[in-house]
């Protein structure tokens, strides 16, 4: 975080005499904070309550977060600045321009003296708006809207200024006012009264006139008039002039600057021996929460005006850093990490003999108990009393003991004891050897609870003499472990205490410590606490963070962002009105009940984008972008423009599109990174909660993140198109499929067709063979039935068997007539047809040569039988088989390259 300091007054030694100790707030910027050039000149705050500065190497910017500097071309030095809305107008020398944001939010700066004579000098010390116009101020001439337009001035410009709508410009002849594009002297002004005017303002419907050596005057109705406010101005050079409201700046070139208020006539003068850095102010400005802004010489200073804070310290002599205070007897006693000082009507005095830090300061019956590394003492009224002991951490008085206190130090619990002589050092106790840096008394049982870093919390229970410890417990643990302090105090009538593992409440049922939650919700929830105090009129006065926070159950207020000192906070009060509290510069004055006169919300404001890994960059005001897949990582750096780095201001941010249900936590933090977003519709919030506790309007970033190109509308229409083709391409391969498996189907079913006819026609032909094989058995049987015949009609004589003879010649008849003419072969011939397709009948029909014989045989031979099967189908020999398929071959006129098997199957 950028160092700052918070200036003060005063010289301090062993007793100091000089103006009140109690001053202002004074916010240094040196160049090492700004890393721009030393000398500042003009200042101009645009509508966002951003700060710029004409600076030596360029046009400086302040956001309340970030400085940045825009170099005009040529690194030349600007003189004057004036924003109007989100166009900054600068002067430089040898040139005059402007700043607008493009499309990125980027400024760019636009040259509007381009066309200048060269030989002019254009050296541009003012700017003024009247209306629609802006007049860039020249030593010779003023220049409206851009070099085109040109307004001599004679004898040449020392100063100009717009009051009341009218543009007014001095030179070494007088005063004068612009009408109708010509300067017009103003009547009743004496040139030696003011011929070093450095300011012209507005006061009371009069002109009010500032001269760098004369003083103050007023001008109406003609004349001219001494204003006669202070005599502290008198010897003074001045050389700029701000008025808000009734409170009058005056730089000088060698003071700082005074400060007057025009209804009461009092003037304070800050410089640098309480808060400046540089004594020459070359330009003052307040700005829209009337923080008075110097531009130095030597660097930019900001003096918190209407900061219920007053500092003090020194930078000749400081005391120290402020450990502990308290407000006795009408005198504030401070306890430093150098000794003890007291403070008393603006004069603050060393206290002889505690020249060591201070660890505490305690009251008790109207006396006054000091403890510190080297020393421990008392202060009754005037009277000092030192005491034989050192490092004491605090003192506490004990329930039903009025007589007896019990200190805490470095070594453990001692007991201090009244007599008539007063307080006197006792004994140890017993058993209570732990350094106590914390010490808390229960009020009703007076059990002791002490705490250090190292050993731990314990309470102590004391013995009824308070000389030894009865029993001890440690009460640390995983919730709350060692190796951290922790502060003890009593809020709402019931121990609490303080630690950075958050708050704990003692619950004596269960004697066990508990999360006092209801505390936290009502405070900054659960977070570290480093101090906690409940102040007389119930406000509730704790630490986190590093800054001090006052609540009163309904509203929170935070100071001193990153002063405090750490594990020694501490808060006492020198009236309801008043809180002292200890810093690392030494102690700073709170008053609580002083109204804040600004009325200004505090807002904040996004003034970063970096995409991807710093792929591009935006500013505020940026076009709504759409981000590349590939660079889906983003980082948000915002501020809020306020100025008071004492009252800090933390942030809240929510990302919506993105799942996040709820704002995140406060933080000081101004980054917020996001990576790896998914593609989609975002807009980024962020919002503030001020010191005071109110919280302004949230604002917003829309972008848009690019979903990859695998997963873009083109390539979805791509992926529709290849779905749609695969799926025709699918359809069309599953019909073929299908008709594929159809045909394949009707194949294997033709197969089987044809296969069970092949089984039909063999069954058929083995049947036609087993039937021709009857007939030829039957032919067999009856040839030798009618050899049989033959041989008994040849054996039997004519004279005495003649009946017998013909008998036996009429049943050869009968057996030849069987032979010859069997019904069986007919029916052979209808079933071999009818198997084979009318085979013979085609045969017949094609062939009429062929006998009847030849016929048989082809059709034997067409069912592949052999020709030892066919010779006794034919009764035939198979030699017989053989000349008789030569002579069908003779028939067929087959050629002897032709199969007669093969002719006769495709027959």
């Amino acid at each position: 975080m950028k160092k700052w300091l918070l200036s003060l007054i005063a010289v301090v030694a062993i007793q100091v005499a000089a103006q009140a100790p109690w001053q202002r707030a004074v916010v240094n910027y040196s160049r090492l904070s700004y890393h721009s050039g030393n000398q500042n000149w003009q200042i101009g705050q645009s509508p966002e309550g951003w700060m710029y500065f004409a600076n030596n190497n360029g046009l400086l910017e302040f956001d309340g977060t970030n400085w940045t500097t825009y170099p005009l071309t040529g690194n030349t030095k600007v003189r004057s600045v004036l924003p109007i809305g989100d166009t900054i107008y600068v002067g430089a020398l040898g040139q005059f321009g402007r700043y607008i944001r493009n499309a990125k939010g980027k400024m760019i700066y636009q040259n509007l003296s381009g066309g200048a004579n060269q030989n002019e000098r254009i050296n541009i010390w003012h700017i003024h708006r009247i209306g629609s116009d802006i007049f860039f101020q020249s030593d010779e001439a003023f220049y409206i809207n851009d070099y085109k337009t040109r307004i001599d001035c004679h004898p040449g410009v020392h100063y100009s200024a717009v009051v009341y709508n009218r543009l007014y410009v001095t030179s070494y002849k007088g005063l004068s006012v612009l009408v109708d594009k010509k300067f017009v002297p103003l009547p009743g002004i004496d040139i030696r009264e003011t011929s070093n005017i450095v300011g012209i303002l507005p006061w009371q419907q009069q002109l009010l006139i500032v001269t760098s050596n004369k003083g103050l005057f007023t001008y109406s109705h003609n004349k001219l008039q001494p204003l006669n406010i202070s005599t502290e101005i008198d010897n003074m050079q001045l050389s700029c002039a701000a008025l808000s409201g009734t409170t009058l700046a005056l730089g000088t070139m060698q003071d700082g600057v005074m400060l007057i208020d025009m209804t009461q006539h009092k003037a304070e003068r800050i410089s640098t021996n309480n808060g400046l850095q540089n004594k020459t102010v070359l330009s003052a400005t307040f700005d829209s929460d009337k923080n008075l802004w110097l531009a130095l010489d030597n660097g930019l200073d900001c003096v918190q005006l209407w900061s219920p804070l007053r500092f003090l310290s020194s930078r000749q002599s400081p005391i120290g850093s402020g450990n502990c205070s308290v407000n006795y007897q009408g005198s504030l006693y401070l306890g430093t990490n150098q000794g003890l000082y007291t403070m008393a009507d603006g004069k603050i005095r060393f206290i002889e003999g505690t020249g060591s830090q201070v660890l505490c300061l305690d009251t008790i019956g109207g006396q006054l108990f000091c403890g510190g590394r080297q020393f421990f003492l008392s202060i009754n009224g005037q009277h000092i009393t030192h005491y034989d002991n050192r490092g004491v951490w605090a003192v506490r008085p004990l329930a039903g003991h009025p007589d007896v206190l019990l200190t805490s130090s470095y070594w453990g619990l001692r007991l201090m004891r009244h007599s008539p002589q007063g307080w006197h050092m006792a004994e140890e106790v017993k058993g209570a050897d732990i350094s106590a840096k914390t010490l808390y008394i229960e009020d009703i049982t007076n059990a002791v609870w002490v705490a250090n870093k190292e050993k731990g919390l314990y309470r102590l229970v004391l013995s009824p003499n308070l000389q030894s410890v009865d029993s001890k417990k440690c009460y640390n643990s995983a919730t709350l472990p060692k190796g951290d302090n922790v502060y003890i105090a009593k809020v709402n009538g019931e121990m609490v205490i303080a630690s950075r593992q958050g708050l704990f409440r003692y619950d004596a049922s269960h004697d066990q410590l508990v999360n006092h939650t209801s505390l936290e919700e009502q405070l900054d929830g659960h977070t570290a606490y480093t101090y906690i105090f409940q102040a007389p009129d119930g406000h509730i006065w704790y630490a986190t963070d590093g800054a001090m926070h006052i609540s009163d159950g309904k509203r929170h207020r935070s100071y001193l962002n990153n002063c405090l000192m750490e594990d020694f906070e501490s808060v006492s009060f020198t009236d309801r009105q008043q809180a002292v509290i200890g810093t690392e510069d030494g102690f700073a004055l709170l008053y609580t009940q002083q109204p804040q006169d600004s009325t200004r919300t505090i807002q904040p404001y996004i003034r970063r984008i970096v995409i991807g890994n710093n792929a591009d960059t935006l500013y505020y005001k940026a076009e709504q972008p759409r981000i590349s897949w590939a660079n889906n990582s983003i980082r948000f750096e915002y501020s809020a423009n306020s100025y008071d780095p004492s009252q800090p201001v933390r942030f809240s941010y929510w990302l919506e599109g993105s799942g996040e249900q709820d704002w995140s936590p406060y933080t000081r933090l101004h980054i917020k990174e996001y990576t790896n977003l998914p593609e989609g519709q975002y807009t980024f919030h962020v919002k503030v909660i001020s010191p005071d506790g109110t919280t302004g309007n949230d604002t917003g970033f829309e972008f848009t993140i690019l979903p990859p190109w695998y997963r873009s509308w083109w390539a979805y229409t791509l992926y529709i198109i290849s779905i749609m083709v695969a799926i025709y391409a699918l359809y069309h391969r599953i019909m073929q499929s299908r008709q594929q498996l159809i045909k394949e189907k009707d194949e294997q079913i033709e197969n089987l067709e044809e296969e069970k006819l092949q089984i039909e026609l063999r069954a058929r032909q083995d049947e036609l063979v087993r039937s021709r094989m009857n007939v030829v058995r039957k032919n067999e049987m009856l040839q030798e039935i009618k050899k049989t015949a033959v041989s008994i009609n040849n054996g039997l004589s004519e004279e005495n068997l003649p009946a017998i003879k013909r008998r036996v010649v009429r049943l050869i008849g009968q057996i030849d007539t069987n032979i010859e003419h069997d019904d069986d072969l007919e029916a052979f011939r209808n079933s071999f047809d009818s198997v084979h397709h009318n085979f013979l009948k085609t045969l017949g029909e094609h062939y009429p040569q062929l006998s009847h014989k030849e016929k048989m045989l082809c059709a034997y031979i067409r069912m592949n039988l052999m020709s030892k099967e066919i010779a006794p189908l034919l009764n035939i020999s198979i030699r017989g088989v053989e000349i008789a398929r030569y002579r069908i071959r003779q028939k067929l006129a087959l050629s002897q390259k032709e199969s007669l098997t093969d002719f006769l199957q495709a027959l």
